[in-house]
Protein backbone atom coordinates (compact mmCIF):
# COMPACT_ATOMS: atom_id res chain seq x y z
CA UNK A 1 0.00 0.00 0.00
CA UNK A 2 1.50 3.04 -1.44
CA UNK A 3 0.69 6.44 0.17
CA UNK A 4 -1.03 7.81 3.03
CA UNK A 5 -5.25 8.59 2.56
CA UNK A 6 -5.20 11.32 4.96
CA UNK A 7 -6.76 14.09 4.11
CA UNK A 8 -6.72 16.06 7.24
CA UNK A 9 -3.74 17.66 8.32
CA UNK A 10 -1.63 16.53 11.33
CA UNK A 11 -2.73 18.62 14.50
CA UNK A 12 -0.89 18.91 16.82
CA UNK A 13 -2.14 18.67 20.86
CA UNK A 14 -0.74 20.53 23.50
CA UNK A 15 -0.08 17.93 26.34
CA UNK A 16 0.42 20.99 28.09
CA UNK A 17 -2.48 23.75 27.03
CA UNK A 18 -0.54 27.38 26.00
CA UNK A 19 -1.68 30.44 27.05
CA UNK A 20 -3.28 32.80 24.24
CA UNK A 21 -5.09 35.65 23.92
CA UNK A 22 -8.72 35.64 21.78
CA UNK A 23 -9.13 38.97 20.01
CA UNK A 24 -12.40 39.43 18.16
CA UNK A 25 -12.31 42.52 16.05
CA UNK A 26 -13.98 45.42 16.85
CA UNK A 27 -15.48 45.22 13.23
CA UNK A 28 -17.84 42.80 14.53
CA UNK A 29 -20.51 42.51 16.78
CA UNK A 30 -21.37 40.83 19.47
CA UNK A 31 -19.99 39.99 23.18
CA UNK A 32 -16.14 41.15 22.98
CA UNK A 33 -15.73 42.93 20.12
CA UNK A 34 -12.62 44.78 20.31
CA UNK A 35 -11.08 43.37 23.68
CA UNK A 36 -8.53 40.86 24.66
CA UNK A 37 -9.78 37.71 26.20
CA UNK A 38 -7.38 35.33 28.05
CA UNK A 39 -7.45 31.43 26.69
CA UNK A 40 -5.82 28.47 26.83
CA UNK A 41 -4.39 26.82 23.36
CA UNK A 42 -5.50 22.67 23.17
CA UNK A 43 -4.36 21.84 19.45
CA UNK A 44 -3.01 23.45 16.76
CA UNK A 45 -2.59 22.79 12.95
CA UNK A 46 -2.26 24.82 9.75
CA UNK A 47 -5.77 24.72 9.42
CA UNK A 48 -7.46 25.51 12.35
CA UNK A 49 -7.15 25.16 16.41
CA UNK A 50 -8.96 23.96 19.27
CA UNK A 51 -8.91 26.91 21.78
CA UNK A 52 -10.80 27.14 25.49
CA UNK A 53 -12.38 30.32 27.13
CA UNK A 54 -14.58 32.31 29.26
CA UNK A 55 -16.01 34.30 26.53
CA UNK A 56 -19.60 33.16 25.16
CA UNK A 57 -19.49 34.59 21.62
CA UNK A 58 -22.99 33.06 20.74
CA UNK A 59 -21.80 32.38 17.52
CA UNK A 60 -23.41 31.54 14.35
CA UNK A 61 -20.67 29.27 12.66
CA UNK A 62 -18.47 30.60 10.14
CA UNK A 63 -19.74 34.55 10.73
CA UNK A 64 -17.63 34.63 13.98
CA UNK A 65 -13.99 36.54 13.18
CA UNK A 66 -10.61 35.94 15.73
CA UNK A 67 -8.00 36.83 16.06
CA UNK A 68 -5.33 34.32 18.01
CA UNK A 69 -2.54 35.58 19.91
CA UNK A 70 -0.03 33.47 21.18
CA UNK A 71 3.59 31.87 21.66
CA UNK A 72 4.85 28.58 20.91
CA UNK A 73 8.91 29.53 20.71
CA UNK A 74 10.39 33.19 20.54
CA UNK A 75 7.85 34.54 17.85
CA UNK A 76 4.71 36.09 19.21
CA UNK A 77 2.01 34.77 16.31
CA UNK A 78 -1.35 35.93 15.72
CA UNK A 79 -3.39 34.95 12.94
CA UNK A 80 -7.14 35.26 12.18
CA UNK A 81 -9.56 33.08 12.06
CA UNK A 82 -13.61 31.53 11.58
CA UNK A 83 -15.17 30.02 14.57
CA UNK A 84 -16.76 26.74 13.72
CA UNK A 85 -18.22 25.39 16.15
CA UNK A 86 -18.43 25.91 19.97
CA UNK A 87 -19.84 24.13 22.81
CA UNK A 88 -19.74 25.08 26.90
CA UNK A 89 -17.32 23.07 28.83
CA UNK A 90 -17.93 23.38 32.24
CA UNK A 91 -19.05 26.28 34.33
CA UNK A 92 -18.58 29.42 32.48
CA UNK A 93 -16.11 28.08 29.65
CA UNK A 94 -16.33 27.85 26.29
CA UNK A 95 -14.44 25.35 23.84
CA UNK A 96 -14.54 26.71 20.10
CA UNK A 97 -13.13 24.87 17.11
CA UNK A 98 -11.75 28.05 14.30
CA UNK A 99 -10.59 27.72 10.92
CA UNK A 100 -7.28 29.65 10.35
CA UNK A 101 -7.29 32.11 7.27
CA UNK A 102 -3.59 31.90 6.82
CA UNK A 103 -2.04 33.74 3.40
CA UNK A 104 0.75 31.59 2.28
CA UNK A 105 3.67 33.57 4.09
CA UNK A 106 1.32 32.96 7.39
CA UNK A 107 1.05 29.39 6.84
CA UNK A 108 4.89 28.54 6.40
CA UNK A 109 5.19 31.05 9.20
CA UNK A 110 3.19 28.67 11.56
CA UNK A 111 5.04 25.13 9.99
CA UNK A 112 8.23 26.72 11.10
CA UNK A 113 7.08 27.54 14.56
CA UNK A 114 5.77 24.20 15.11
CA UNK A 115 8.78 22.33 13.61
CA UNK A 116 10.90 24.09 16.18
CA UNK A 117 7.89 23.91 19.25
CA UNK A 118 7.83 20.05 17.86
CA UNK A 119 11.69 19.63 18.46
CA UNK A 120 12.21 21.66 21.22
CA UNK A 121 9.47 19.38 22.89
CA UNK A 122 10.93 15.73 21.57
CA UNK A 123 14.29 16.82 23.37
CA UNK A 124 13.13 17.99 26.65
CA UNK A 125 11.20 14.83 27.11
CA UNK A 126 14.30 12.62 25.65
CA UNK A 127 16.11 13.70 28.26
Amino acid sequence: MGGSSRKEPFRYVMNQPIDCWLEVPASNAGPGAGKLTEGILLDLSHSGCKVRTSLNLRFTAGDTKLIIHFQLNEEKLQFEGSVRWGWMFGLGQYQYGVRLDLQEAEEEELLRELETWTSARSNVEGM
